[in-house]
């Protein structure tokens, strides 16, 4: 089919890890099929990442040269017309005019993007606007990998701080174990299911450091929770840089992670090809042979 054809992300779907998700599936499906991306939804995190700096629409990994500046202002302004436009699409979609398409993802379950794509070429659509979080291709994402990884790449210093933070992390062990402790939003998250106190995270990380000695163990924490040294007596810890992206990349950077079920400790596995075991029920014995690589985000819920 010829002429450019859009794949449109039309709301906020939570913070920068849920986001990050629907993103990469997008673009792994926007590449398999001859799409570009148009996200205006990410707005507030495009600039953290090459390929998203000083752009709306997402095609190209090779970052921008002299990128321009988008204000908050006007990113705002792109995204209500992002709205608007999904609004309009809603009705306009039942029409057999304007090559316009609409699909919105239900709560809980995933929305096959190749079965999305498929009706969109059968009904000619060249704007498709989605709404919500779970619509998925692992296989597409799996098999672009390499470009989504590039497209978001962190920028500098979010990148340089997130390597010193696992640089020094290394000084103190011979494996760094990448922490991620979610409070905060978990509380409430799917009823508090997968809130856990700090000494469930301790005990698990005392799990991994017995299971993995003579090697020593030191564990890179990254948490939106306060703790102190005294919370993980014991332990070798490290802290992470403390910004969400130079988090992430350091995370990135571990050679294992584990963390509840969360889009932000999975991307982080993702995006370095750490292995990662993903903390569903904090009872069950963890071992250093449970962690496996993940070949595209999947958070699961």
């Amino acid at each position: 089919m010829s002429g450019q054809r859009y794949l449109i992300i039309a709301n906020k779907t939570g913070q920068l890890g849920n986001r990050l998700v629907v993103y990469a599936h997008m673009l792994g499906a926007a590449r398999e099929r001859g799409w570009t991306v148009l996200n205006p939804s990410f707005g507030e995190y495009a600039d953290h990442f090459t390929g998203t700096r000083g752009r709306l629409a997402t095609q190209d990994a090779e970052p921008l040269v002299n990128p321009p500046r988008l204000g908050e202002v006007e990113r705002e302004h792109f995204y209500r017309l992002n709205r608007a436009g999904y609004k309009l699409a809603r009705t306009l979609h039942h029409l057999p005019i304007g090559g316009i398409g609409w699909a919105r993802a239900r709560e809980v379950l995933h929305y096959d993007l190749e079965e999305l794509l498929d009706r969109a070429d059968a009904r000619g659509w060249r704007w498709l606007f989605t709404q919500n979080y779970h619509f998925r291709q692992h296989a597409w994402c799996a098999r672009h990998a390499g470009h989504i990884r590039r497209v978001f790449t962190p920028v500098e210093p979010h990148r340089s701080a997130g390597e010193a933070a696992v640089a020094r992390a290394r000084t103190r062990g011979d494996v760094v174990i990448g922490v991620h402790i979610r409070h905060g939003d978990y509380r409430q998250h799917l009823g508090g299911r997968f809130f856990y106190e700090l000494p469930v995270y301790a005990g698990l990380m005392r799990q991994l450091a017995a299971a993995l000695a003579p090697r020593r163990a030191v564990f890179l924490v990254c948490s939106n929770a306060t703790n102190g040294p005294e919370d993980f007596a014991g332990l070798a810890i490290a802290p992470g840089p403390g910004h969400m992206v130079a988090d992430l990349h350091a995370l990135s950077r571990c050679d294992h992670i584990f963390g509840p079920p969360s889009s932000f400790s999975a991307w982080a596995a993702f995006h370095g090809q750490v292995p990662y075991r993903m903390i569903e029920d904090p009872a069950q014995p963890i071992s250093p042979r449970d962690f496996l690589i993940p070949a595209s985000p999947d958070p699961k819920y």
